[in-house]
């Protein structure tokens, strides 16, 4: 049996739906009413202001934060081109959901002005695009699947910003451009990997 939402979930949930419309412009009442409590005090019980929650959000809903729990969770027996594919399917199950990108851009406007979320994405940019996603290219490159004429924090970023560019086209249109799979399958020819059954 699934256990109910806590009403830290709740309010968790209430203040996705009102940054990703107000950004932290939006006020505790707004984020109360969203979450269905009766009044702001409750969320100080759990977020010791407005700032707190609003990193809590934006934390989870990083491109980099999907990036960096993927990464971070795989296993070493994985190979480097179904880490890839999963990296994929894992932007295209978080960003499928258009509250999901309403509040990344959001946060992404507010980075000029909020130190901690600035910092925020700096450690994430670190961790995974110049740690994390460089050892997958590396161990790719190391095994032959990828091509090793690419410097693989080059390669590395060119992954990541392929997703992101994607995301963005995917926020203006109203849906994405292509299914994960055929995504991943170009990702992995642009990194040299040779698939069986190249994407028409």
């Amino acid at each position: 049996m699934e256990a109910s939402p806590s009403t830290r979930d709740h309010i968790i949930q209430g203040a996705r739906v009102v940054f990703a419309e107000k950004g932290f412009r939006a006020s505790m009442r707004d984020i109360a009413r969203a979450a269905g409590i009766s009044t702001t005090s409750l969320i100080f019980w759990y977020f010791k202001d407005k700032e707190a929650l609003f990193l809590a959000v934006v934390e989870n809903s990083s491109p980099l934060s999907q990036a960096q729990q993927l990464l971070t969770t795989m296993s070493d027996t994985v190979s480097s081109a179904d880490i890839i594919r999963n990296l994929v399917r894992v932007y295209y199950s978080v960003y499928g959901d258009p509250l999901n990108r309403q509040i990344l851009f959001q946060m992404l406007s507010h980075t000029t002005w909020h130190p901690k979320i600035s910092t925020l994405l700096k450690t994430q940019l670190s961790d995974v695009t110049a740690g994390r996603m460089v050892e997958v290219i590396v161990a790719g490159q190391n095994s032959g699947e990828f091509r090793r004429d690419l410097a693989p924090d080059f390669a590395a970023q060119s992954v990541l910003g392929i997703l992101f560019a994607l995301v963005t086209r995917w926020h203006v249109d109203g849906h994405a451009p292509w299914p994960d799979h055929v995504v991943a399958d170009n990702i992995l020819i642009l990194l040299g990997f040779q698939i069986k059954d190249p994407p028409a």
